[in-house]
């Protein structure tokens, strides 16, 4: 049931998370915690791998549901650009450099575990209609823009919606907003772009 968990792809992603995550450690960046954003991006991955497991059809949705709150983890890690102030002298400044090092894989691994982690979700639940793919690959990455700004601005994370429910429907009914479409709509477009690139026609 969980071999899925052993495969040799699946240990060099987990190994990844760990060999960032102690580069992070080394060098003391803890604002933004890229290392807690990465887990959480890990969760949505690991929760997409037991979905690929279970056969169990109420038990399979349910864990499916769960990793629909933690798939907006994946591609928020890109809102972590705006902390990299030191990008300008990254090329020249060693300690810059470092952290460009440790920065840029860290967002390309929350960005790469969520299409690992839909590739998962398409394959446990055989999803194989490629248009159907792609309408739940936009409807997806609409629903997980709006997921995103209300995380980087209300500053809320997937278990509110289970803790505050009320607050996070508010937040996502104040996110329709004339300014908050260039945000939906750019991450929108973005996440469709990136899905649409590793999609098999």
């Amino acid at each position: 049931m969980f071999s899925q968990f052993f495969t040799k792809k699946t240990l060099f992603i987990h190994l990844f998370f760990l060999i960032i995550a102690a580069g992070l450690q080394r060098y003391g960046v803890t604002a933004p915690d890229l290392t807690w954003n990465m887990f959480l991006a890990l969760v949505a991955l690991d929760l997409a791998l037991l979905v690929q497991g279970i056969k169990q059809p109420f038990i399979k949705i349910g864990i499916g549901l769960l990793w629909l709150f933690f798939y907006p983890n994946t591609f928020y890690m890109i809102t972590d650009i705006v902390h990299m102030h030191f990008a300008s002298t990254a090329l020249w400044q060693r300690e810059n450099m470092i952290l460009f090092m440790l920065y840029v894989p860290s967002i390309f691994f929350g960005v790469m575990a969520g299409v690992e982690s839909l590739r998962l979700i398409f394959e446990g639940f055989s999803i194989k209609s490629y248009w159907f793919r792609l309408t739940i690959i936009c409807g997806l990455s609409l629903l997980s823009s709006f997921a995103i700004h209300i995380g980087r601005y209300a500053r809320l994370n997937s278990w509110d919606i289970f803790t505050r429910p009320s607050l996070v429907i508010n937040e996502l009914l104040e996110v329709i907003s004339w300014e908050a479409l260039p945000f939906i709509l750019g991450f929108t477009f973005l996440q469709i772009m990136v899905l649409f690139f590793v999609e098999k026609e």
